[in-house]
């Protein structure tokens, strides 16, 4: 099958094996500052195969080429932005990919979203694209555990594992799920973070409460280093306390709290803004979540 894929690395998977299987013949992708699962390595797999790699959204006239060429399926795994929708008269077929067990879980982000609900469970639905996000008719559903032990980062990989055997199952089968597609009957209210605050690391925090925060949001945290804001893409805690607020070690700063110390890496914002949000996302983007 030839199919356009619009994704990350979060569902690095699914990518991996439909190169193996089937056609791809482009990727369109995109990420923030703030995202642990970025592109590098889905950007450097397609190039080593000459698939072209495309970083701005995708429009309706450039689909209409891809599908004059042959394309059979539009793959949504983690794209950032709207994706237009076409008529499937005119060839136009889409997925998405969708880490919850909608209709529950309508989200920009909903890994996070569950994990700071305190669920016990979520899933991965593959749904049809929809004009509206995350309320195309269910094609394939599958349950994943949330277990206290797991981070944030955790609960992606595994619904990244659950994903690559969903998509199997659905492109072996693909016109009988595709036209047993289930209509989603509810329109649950959409889940957003509740508390992006507290994704901010601060002097007085204990090392537990600065645990929990990474936990929940990673590299959405969010640390300030004098007037330069910066997102955390690392953590490692002790309960040895400082003699100081902070120490640059180049690579990797050391931050105090109130009952020992942080060794974080950093990434800088592109936005100081971002340490003020009061929601996320931190930028303005359509997506199909």
């Amino acid at each position: 099958m030839k199919i356009v894929y619009l994704g990350t690395d979060a569902f690095l998977a699914c990518f991996l094996w439909l190169i193996q299987e089937h056609d791809i013949m482009a990727l369109y992708t995109c990420c923030g500052d703030e995202d642990f699962f970025r592109n590098f390595q889905i950007v450097s797999e397609a190039k080593k195969r000459g698939i072209p790699v495309y970083d701005h959204t995708i429009t309706t006239e450039e689909e209409q080429v891809w599908i004059a060429k042959g394309c059979e399926l539009f793959v949504s795994a983690d794209y950032g932005r709207k994706i237009p929708l076409l008529p499937e008269s005119q060839g136009f077929y889409g997925i998405n990919i969708h880490e919850s067990l909608l209709p529950e879980g309508r989200s920009y982000c909903p890994v996070e979203c569950a994990m700071e609900r305190g669920l016990s469970r979520t899933g991965v639905t593959i749904h049809k694209l929809s004009e509206e996000f995350d309320c195309g008719d269910i094609l394939l559903q599958e349950e994943v555990e949330i277990y206290e032990e797991e981070d944030s980062v955790d609960l992606y990989l595994k619904c990244e594992r659950m994903a690559c055997l969903l998509l199997r199952r659905l492109l072996a089968e693909m016109t009988g799920y595709w036209s047993q597609a289930m209509p989603q009957k509810q329109r649950l209210p959409y889940w957003r973070i509740e508390h992006i605050k507290e994704a901010r690391l601060s002097h007085d925090l204990s090392v537990t409460e600065a645990r929990r925060r990474y936990r929940l949001y990673n590299r959405m945290v969010r640390v300030r280093f004098g007037e330069k804001i910066f997102f955390v893409k690392s953590m490692v805690s002790s309960r040895t306390k400082l003699s100081y607020e902070e120490c640059d070690l180049g690579d990797i700063r050391l931050y105090s709290l109130r009952d020992g110390h942080l060794r974080l890496g950093l990434i800088a914002a592109s936005d100081p803004a971002v340490w003020e949000a009061k929601s996320y996302p931190f930028r303005k983007s359509g997506r199909e979540a």
